[in-house]
């Protein structure tokens, strides 16, 4: 039942309706994205808003049929979109001529420059799960080697074949996602009891021109927020210090490539991939997913971890619609499913299928969101 009409007062003035894509993909995407439209479904029927589900295609098997891992008619639906659900995409490991990763397609075309993920730690005695994570990956989502340019050379010294990949870095895309991470730090500032602390990483001993101009960019933006802390650390020796001690940084940005490396890296110290979602951010749409991607070991046996495409949906809710706790009284539905560590999925440490763990997580939500409802702590003043 909707809430009622007092609560719908209480909101006059915003928007409450929202159309979102629901692209399942390839694999396990397959599995678990319908555990995060249920997410949308239940915010749907117990409270307020609305989220209007469009189903839309992408995927390697689309390829196959189309030619195309995004077509035209998903490029066109996610125009009409405010947000889309993405699962997971098949890629091959050496991908046929023409096939472009449909999530990375999605990036650059709908100007998606921005991937976000929280990726905080959680109550699981499981190593190696890691106490006191707080951490936000800022990474720039449309440059560095993900333009995929690549060329075959010869050379006549070494004798044979020569592989060369360009790595396109900029100074509007490096200012622009610097400014959106010093700009986050400083909002989790309200929220967080340690101050904020933004760490650029990069190569740019190595890298003088490309890591150099994002680290140059970086570096001037920073002078816009004299409030907000930083340093720069080369990826090597981040990567040292963070699994040493992830507990000591905030706000994380960096290059595509390396931005992905860093929060995949991560995972495992906060419950693994099957719990850490994303949102990728750019323009007019947001499209949110599962970082998991889909591992072969995992598809069709039913022990996909259903989390983080539930946590994807949640965030949506909570882009779209901040005036609402939605995503809270998820993550308070997760802490209580991990604390009785009953239903736990294989890479949690559990024998559970996947189904068995989303149907205890939605219970939960459910339970913590209807009663939010009644009490009207699922909005917040003003």
């Amino acid at each position: 039942m909707k809430a009622t009409s007092r609560l719908l007062i209480k909101i006059k003035g915003l928007r409450t309706t929202f159309r979102v894509g629901i692209i399942p993909g390839d694999g396990i995407g397959l599995e678990v994205v319908p555990w995060g439209q249920k997410i949308l479904e239940a915010v749907s029927k117990n409270t307020p808003l609305t989220f209007e589900l469009v189903p839309l295609e992408a995927g390697f098997n689309v390829f196959k049929k189309s030619g195309k891992s995004v077509p035209d008619e998903t490029m066109k639906g996610l125009k009409s979109c405010d947000a889309a659900l993405f699962g997971a995409a098949a890629t091959p490991v050496t991908p046929p001529v023409g096939y472009v990763p449909p999530i990375v397609d999605i990036r650059q075309r709908c100007n998606l420059y921005a991937a976000v993920r929280p990726l905080v730690s959680v109550p699981l005695d499981k190593k190696p799960a890691r106490p006191n994570v707080d951490m936000l990956v800022i990474r720039e989502n449309t440059e560095c080697l993900y333009v995929q340019k690549e060329r075959w050379a010869l050379d006549s010294n070494l004798g044979g074949k020569v592989a060369i990949a360009e790595r396109h870095i900029s100074e509007k895309a490096s200012r622009r996602i610097a400014r959106l991470a010093f700009t986050a730090a400083r909002q989790r500032r309200s929220v967080k009891t340690r101050p904020p602390h933004v760490t650029i990483v990069h190569k740019a001993n190595i890298l003088p021109v490309t890591d150099g101009l994002f680290l140059e960019c970086c570096r001037d933006v920073a002078k816009e927020f004299a409030d907000i802390p930083f340093d720069d650390q080369l990826l090597d020796s981040f990567m040292y210090k963070v699994t040493a001690n992830p507990a000591q940084y905030d706000v994380v940005v960096a290059p595509n490539t390396w931005g992905n490396v860093i929060s995949n890296a991560i995972a495992p110290m906060v419950g693994g991939l099957g719990m850490v979602a994303g949102i990728n951010q750019g323009g007019n749409l947001l499209v949110a997913e599962p970082v998991h991607g889909t591992p072969k070991h995992l598809e069709n046996k039913g022990i996909a971890n259903p989390i983080a495409a539930m946590r994807a949906a949640a965030m949506i809710v909570q882009r779209l619609a901040p005036t609402f706790d939605v995503e809270y009284f998820f993550e308070k539905a997760i802490q209580q499913v991990l604390m009785e560590g009953r239903i736990l999925t294989p890479d949690l440490g559990g024998q559970s299928t996947g189904s068995e763990l989303g149907e205890l997580v939605m219970t939960r939500f459910l339970a913590l969101l209807q009663l939010g409802s009644e009490q009207e702590g699922v909005f917040r003043d003003g």
